[in-house]
């Protein structure tokens, strides 16, 4: 009796095919052996694409919201307002800087809850990936236009609604515990600027964070040779 060898040369090719097209962990997003400020830098997601978690989701959303970097916002802002004395009913002095640093945070905090919740009924993956383009203009491109776009269940591009309404809600709801001169839609354009900028920056680090960690361990790797 003759035996077929088909079964096993196609497991085989199987194998192959799979083990050529498996994705390889990314060197750029290794942590290990780089210096503390490189380790706080915010990251990119792992690629390639895969369908969000709920663990991933909320992850994205305290890494927007309970880090170092939304703590940092908050102080920029506040000071920023200190120096423009806005709103002018809170003053100046210590006191009013802390009023002004809380009310940042608070605009913050309530932008990217509405966008996490919301994201969760919208189905809209918030997580930012890098662009994988080459030159300058393309990537800051891509990151200018990523607090409006989000991967859908099937992975392609789309409006972020999830998004957006976090940026307005973080605009407008702040209004309800500012006082009368900060009030009108001048305001509410100024906050979403504000949110704007400060999601744009983070995905501007995050873009190039890969460039970075490719740069020092370059460096460093000719160092010690």
């Amino acid at each position: 009796m003759k035996t077929s060898y088909l079964p096993v040369l196609l497991l085989s090719g199987a194998v192959i095919c799979s083990a050529q097209t498996a994705a390889l962990p990314d060197p750029t997003l290794d942590s290990t052996g780089l210096p503390g400020y490189l380790k706080l830098l915010a990251r990119p997601a792992a690629e390639p694409w895969s369908q969000i978690t709920e663990t991933e989701r909320f992850a994205n959303y305290a890494s927007l919201t309970f880090t170092p970097y939304a703590g940092l916002a908050a102080l920029f802002g506040g000071a920023i307002n200190q120096a423009l004395d806005h709103p002018q009913e809170w003053g100046q002095g210590g006191g009013a800087y802390r009023t002004r640093v809380a009310s940042s945070y608070g605009s913050t905090f309530v932008a990217y809850t509405i966008t996490y919740s919301a994201s969760a009924v919208f189905r809209d993956d918030n997580r930012y990936f890098r662009s994988n383009k080459d030159g300058l203009k393309a990537r800051l491109a891509h990151v200018l236009v990523s607090p409006y776009q989000a991967h859908g269940n099937a992975g392609q591009l789309r409006f972020s609604t999830s998004s957006f309404l976090g940026g307005v809600g973080g605009a407008s709801i702040p209004l309800l515990w500012s006082p009368s001169s900060w009030q009108g839609w001048s305001n509410v354009t100024v906050n979403y600027a504000v949110w704007y900028g400060g999601l744009a920056g983070v995905n501007f680090v995050r873009e190039f964070y890969p460039s970075l960690v490719r740069h020092y361990k370059s460096k460093h790797h000719a160092e010690i040779q």
